[in-house]
């Protein structure tokens, strides 16, 4: 049975990456030999595309139609209201839904639920989200003193400048060498200086264990990691300049996966994979890690500094590329407790749906969302979330924020695990961003209200009940009637949300930073 388990999750995952599903394109997946025992334990609209006729297909593909036709009335609504209100990047009603003291997403759900906690306190702040300008040379400079170039503000004051808007690119180099540990953050300036020569040396030491070495090169594990290495770099980002033009001759021109010409920047990607191999021998190279290496690179501009950083950025999600799968589904798991606890109806509608595995945000958090978003939107996506400043799992409120903004449309419209699957896919580029951080940010201190408030409930019940107990055993004459406080306190308790110890995880802000 676990044999099957691991199966079909790895089945489902190959199914989050694919952009787009027909029939045929679900029959060669599921047709492998090792996919047939794992079938029956799919979701109804795995199958359902193995064996769906053309007239339910084309009806299907109307509801499909008809949901991206819908987001594109809303977002042109939402684009009028913007020109009368520039600076507003959300709208009234889904502040006023998740803004105000009442939260009414549980009021239909329970009879007593963290709407009737809250309501009746009149003295809640509104929650406040915010953007601003990205941080400039001048204001990232004055972070540090003169003499010896050590920070002299809080490091949380940094995060939160970075958080905010991230940063301008001509200093984009210099702070996500702090932000990825290159740079401990109480360095100086000569001793970051030391840091760069020692981080050179260690980098052309772990190079030469494979580079310099043909009994390691004569290696079927060398020969398979370097073509496992080649196929993903030269299908990487080539439209990005750095990338796209091959100028020089292959060095191994005889390589399956590659053509007569390279170039430069693409050679130093291969080595940087290659040597992380061998650095992390006992996880070694994953599909997937191109995608993260080629942004830090190009910001990088050089190979041995791109190392270091890309270590840095490993060090925070390797275990997204454990073959496990551990950390993937405790992070897909802790997602799923999330939307039910902050939105319980897409919760029932991801649930009659058969899309509770999530697996259409798989790709979002194996790859931090790189295929999701143009290329500078990357780059400002992910300096944001390393800055943990709310916490070290933002980008799951991020993942709920896309949900978020795209609920409606998806329980109006969508009923089936494969159509959510295609919609949710098919956003990749169309994803706004300062909206959507704006959106995280909001649903996070949202939540942050919602847990505390239930806790204080709780805490409430709790003394009440002893209390009462206390007093019928002093044999109060009003024992009775506190007994029958101390019951329906009890049962209040009872109703109130549960808060899982996965989601109180996401209130831990100890930061991942080095």
């Amino acid at each position: 049975m676990e044999h099957i388990e691991t199966v079909k999750w790895n089945v489902l995952e190959r199914f989050s990456k694919v952009a787009r599903f027909s029939r045929d394109t679900a029959a060669n997946i599921l047709e492998h030999p090792l996919a047939r025992p794992i079938v029956p334990h799919l979701p109804p609209g795995v199958n359902n595309l193995l064996q769906s006729d053309p007239t339910v297909e084309e009806y299907d593909a109307g509801r499909l139609y008809l949901a991206k036709w819908a987001l594109n009335v809303a977002e042109q609504a939402e684009d009028a209201a913007r020109l009368e209100h520039p600076d507003q990047l959300l709208s009234n009603n889904w502040r006023k839904r998740w803004s105000d003291t009442e939260l009414k997403p549980w009021e239909e759900e329970t009879e007593v639920g963290t709407f009737e906690v809250l309501s009746g306190d009149s003295t809640l702040p509104p929650l406040h989200a915010s953007r601003s300008e990205p941080l400039n040379a001048e204001k990232w400079f004055s972070f540090f003193d003169d003499a010896e170039g050590r920070l002299r503000v809080e490091i949380s004051e940094v995060r939160e400048a970075v958080f905010r808007g991230g940063v301008e690119d001509d200093i984009r180099i210099e702070v996500w060498k702090f932000f990825l540990g290159i740079y401990p953050w109480d360095s100086s300036r000569v001793e970051r200086d030391s840091i760069l020569e020692a981080k050179k040396k260690e980098y052309l030491d772990l190079k030469r264990e494979w580079w310099d070495d043909p009994e390691v090169q004569s290696s079927s594990n060398y020969k398979e990691q370097k073509c496992r290495i080649e196929k993903d770099v030269i299908r990487t980002d080539r439209t990005i300049s750095f990338f796209a033009v091959e100028d020089i001759p292959h060095p191994d021109p005889l390589s399956s996966a590659s053509s007569t010409l390279t170039n430069n920047h693409l050679e130093s990607m291969k080595a940087i994979l290659m040597t992380y191999n061998f650095y992390k021998k006992d996880l070694g190279y994953v599909q997937g890690m191109s995608d993260l290496l080629a942004p830090v690179y190009v910001v990088m501009r050089d190979e041995i500094t791109a190392f270091w950083a890309f270590v840095g950025f490993m060090n925070r999600v390797e275990s997204n590329f454990y073959r496990d799968q551990v950390s993937m589904r405790k992070q897909l798991l802790t997602l799923d407790h999330l939307i039910q606890f902050m939105d319980p109806r897409l919760y029932k509608h991801l649930q009659k749906t058969e899309s509770l595995n999530l697996f259409f945000c798989f790709r979002w958090i194996l790859i931090w969302f790189k295929r999701e978003f143009k290329w500078d939107d990357v780059l400002y996506l992910w300096e944001v979330l390393w800055t943990d400043y709310l916490s070290p799992q933002f980008h799951l409120f991020f993942a709920l924020a896309i949900l978020d903004k795209h609920r409606d449309i998806i329980m109006e419209n969508l009923n089936q695990f494969d159509e959510i699957l295609k919609y949710v896919n098919e956003l990749s580029m169309n994803i706004r961003l300062d909206e959507t951080l704006l959106r995280a940010e909001t649903l996070f201190l949202q939540f942050q209200r919602m847990v505390n408030a239930i806790d204080r409930k709780r805490l409430e019940n709790t003394k009440e009940t002893s209390e009462g107990v206390r007093r019928r055993k002093g044999k109060d004459p009003a024992s009775d009637e506190e007994g029958e406080t101390s019951s329906s306190s009890n049962t209040t308790t009872a109703k109130l949300p549960v808060v899982s110890d996965l989601l109180r995880e996401l209130l831990n802000n100890e930061s991942s930073q080095f």
